[in-house]
């Protein structure tokens, strides 16, 4: 895509500014009206459909970053490979000879806006934000409920009250706090799942106004390529959904008043004024059914595989210009990116795809750099750490750098040293040390924590569908569990050694390196196999970061030396 779309592609060529006004999909470039009016008649570019540029503006980054042409060959997209789910040229025949679902690229595009995909994503939208505004309405209800029939138990105690003694004031103030207690319990978990609602249902809305913006503007390929996505999003929020289903968060409460029937014998025997019973009923909103989850997907399904198909190769050796790598990460591009945590070097360093140093970004002067993440081609967030010298660094939390400028543009600070981050696509999620791991939303800079989840020190995250995956190398032990910090499944072996990089590939494997074991294992997605896959004899000196590249299914793997290594994954 063009970098500066306010501008006409084909003037600033010519080195004359002129305001673009149109945009083609098709060749990827801002016209004026000019230059459009010379596209739509050249014999090569006449059947080419522009677009007012306003109207492409509107669409997501996420669809406007869909490139068209090959990043490797720089030729267009002819056909798609359904192993490796991706769009390929005519030269990219060669790396995927030995694919055997190779099959032309307008066969899987093509009346992709009008195909079953395309609308039963759309239903699904609507489906989900339905079924938010039904159980936000129900737990309003249930608020309600719940009010007045504490105002109806209120003036019960009260009426007994008035046909006893001060004995009897004694236990009604005993039971009236049970009340308040139980009452602002029940009420504070009601209106948590309201809020979390009102999330979810901003969250819908965004995704239903892009896939508008998507249908009425995007090209084919940007609208094939940009719906898993949405697709996504729409699939966590059910899931959430089912979640609150499934674990009763949207139960009805009742608050009942128990007398007790000795009332009457109270002087003599009648200890306790009575006890507030909890009833809880199904509510009637889940019989409402949430769209099943579809089985249909825009491109093949990955199917479960045992890890032993799992095969490693070194692909390459990157020399990092790092005293210690303590964080790695890679954009769709290829370029490469590794934070130094050695000494006062402190610094960011973009390699790239072919390994060669492109620049340095030295954040010693007001930040540590210990773990990297990419947001997008122009924007990566690095967490501070630990500075060594706590005296001069008070800056703890996530700095953003804009790789144009060049230097930090954003800093936002959390309540404790940060260390491995990952981002989910919305949101970037934090290990903060002796503290529970930190959600910060890139939309409103809210910050929300997973309980149970407190960590040491150089610990890492990781996150795969509506898992986190996460290290404690005190512990020796790998973890997973859901957004809302229910534990799955815990990983605990002596084959791993104070575990600290963590990164999971499309197929929901984790894949840790050991640093103290030397090694890299690779854990199934539920927790129940393991396989190691590098040690010292594949070259790993106590190895720290880890970053799997799902585009390329790559390993980069980072040692306690400049040295990281770079694997190709191979899936027998």
């Amino acid at each position: 895509m063009a970098t500066n779309t306010s501008v006409c592609a084909i003037c600033d060529l010519r080195h004359v500014t002129s305001r673009s006004i149109h945009w083609c999909p098709e060749c990827e470039e801002a016209l004026c009206s000019d230059c459009s009016e010379h596209h739509s008649l050249s014999k090569g570019t006449r059947s080419h459909k522009t677009i007012p540029i306003s109207q492409y503006q509107s669409l997501p980054t996420f669809v406007t970053d869909i490139q068209q042409f090959c990043k490797y060959h720089n030729e267009k997209y002819q056909q798609y490979c359904m192993k490796h789910e991706c769009p390929i040229c005519y030269k990219c025949i060669k790396e995927h000879g030995k694919c055997t679902e190779v099959i032309p690229l307008e066969d899987v595009m093509g009346e992709i806006k009008s195909s079953e995909l395309f609308r039963e994503l759309k239903q699904s939208l609507g489906d989900v934000l339905e079924n938010i505004k039904i159980i936000r309405g129900d737990r309003e209800d249930n608020v309600q409920s719940i009010r007045s029939q504490k105002k109806k138990i209120t003036m019960e105690i009260d009426s007994i009250k008035t046909r006893i003694n001060q004995h009897l004031d004694k236990l009604k103030e005993s039971l009236m706090k049970e009340l308040e207690l139980v009452y602002d319990n029940y009420k504070y978990r009601i209106q948590s799942i309201i809020s979390s609602l009102g999330d979810q249902e901003d969250e819908i809305k965004r995704c239903s106004t892009e896939l508008e913006n998507i249908t009425k503007y995007a090209s084919d390929l940007q609208t094939f390529l940009g719906m898993r996505n949405i697709q996504s999003k729409v699939t966590d929020n059910e899931k959430r959904l089912r979640s609150m289903i499934e674990k009763q968060s949207v139960d009805n409460v009742d608050l009942r008043l128990s007398i007790n029937d000795k009332i009457h014998d109270i002087f003599k025997s009648i200890k306790k004024f009575g006890s507030i019973i909890i009833k809880k009923s199904p509510s009637a909103c889940i019989t409402i059914p949430i769209q099943k989850t579809r089985q249909a997907q825009i491109s093949a399904p990955n199917r479960m595989q045992s890890i032993n198909t799992i095969s490693v190769y070194i692909k390459q050796k990157l020399h990092t210009a790092c005293y210690w790598p303590s964080g790695c990460s890679r954009t769709r591009t290829g370029r490469f990116f590794f934070t130094d945590y050695g000494t006062s070097l402190l610094k960011l360093v973009s390699l790239n795809s072919q390994g060669k140093t492109d620049y340095e970004i030295n954040l010693s002067t007001s930040f540590s750099s210990f773990d990297v993440v990419c947001d997008d081609e122009n924007t990566v967030a690095v967490t501070t750490g630990h500075p060594e010298d706590v005296r001069q660094r008070h800056d703890l939390g996530i700095c953003f750098v804009d790789l144009t400028k060049k230097k930090v543009t954003q800093f936002f600070a959390l309540p404790g040293y940060p260390y491995g981050i990952t981002y989910n696509g919305t949101s970037l999620i934090c290990c903060v040390k002796n503290k529970n791991i930190h959600i910060v939303s890139c939309t409103d800079n809210s910050i929300t924590t997973i309980p149970n989840t407190v960590l040491p020190m150089f610990s890492y995250v990781a996150t795969y569908a509506d898992k986190i995956l996460y290290t404690n190398p005190d512990r020796h032990k790998v973890f997973c569990c859901c957004y809302d910090g229910t534990p799955v499944w815990e990983f605990n072996d002596c084959i791993l050694e104070t575990p600290r990089g963590i990164t999971v590939d499309d197929r929901g494997n984790v894949f840790v390196a050991g640093c103290y074991s030397s090694n890299v294992i690779v854990i199934s997605a539920d927790g129940k196999q393991f396989k190691q896959i590098l040690n010292k004899e594949n070259g790993l000196n106590k190895p720290n970061a880890i970053f799997f590249d799902k585009l390329r299914n790559q390993l980069l793997v980072t040692n306690n030396s400049s040295i990281a290594n770079l694997y190709d994954i191979t899936y027998s």
